[in-house]
């Protein structure tokens, strides 16, 4: 298998966040190209005692499923899949679409742990700043898994970079196989 893709698009994330953190603040961040990820460690122990999975509609989702389901199962934690429905419609290539209604949020969380294929609980939030309720709920949780681009891109996990509670793993999309 080839990882280069990964391997590159890992590093870049780590460089990007890097460059969004504060060098002489708390956080460590500790790139894993082998599971397309950047976690950043708190210097204080996280204050909770679950693992939480951003889901969305993305090319990240599998990673994100993948990476949290790994990292409970390693902490002995449970896992519970959040989405954050703001109500809003968003726009794709250009396009703009309705809002995303209750029903699509619970659907899409219902389908997240159908794949997991293990326990998990779910948890819908309503909130119009997605980066905002996904740091309170990181309050009370160890660690945090949202999908990010490799150059840090995207408006919800540059939201989070170095202002959680709890530990954030950033998680990228696998390259294609």
């Amino acid at each position: 298998m080839d990882t280069t893709a990964s391997y590159t698009s890992v590093e870049r994330l780590a460089a990007a966040i890097r460059e969004h953190l504060d060098a002489d603040g708390p956080w460590r961040p500790h790139a894993d190209p082998d599971r397309h990820a950047v976690e950043l460690t708190p210097a204080t122990r996280p204050p909770g005692d679950v693992v939480l999975a951003a889901i969305t509609e993305d090319a990240a989702l599998d990673a994100v499923l993948g990476y949290a389901r790994a990292r409970a199962a390693e902490q002995g934690l449970p896992l519970r899949l959040v989405h954050v429905w703001t109500g809003h419609g968003r726009e794709a290539a250009g396009v703009r679409m309705r809002p995303e209604s209750l029903a699509h949020a619970d659907l899409l969380l219902a389908s997240a742990a159908h794949e997991l294929g293990m326990p998990a609980e779910r948890q819908i939030l309503h909130d119009t700043d997605p980066g905002a309720a996904l740091r309170a709920l990181g309050d009370h949780a160890a660690l945090l898994v949202v999908g990010a681009s490799p150059d840090l891109h995207g408006h919800t996990a540059r939201a989070l970079v170095g202002r959680t509670a709890c530990a954030l793993a950033l998680v990228v999309p696998r390259p294609p196989r």
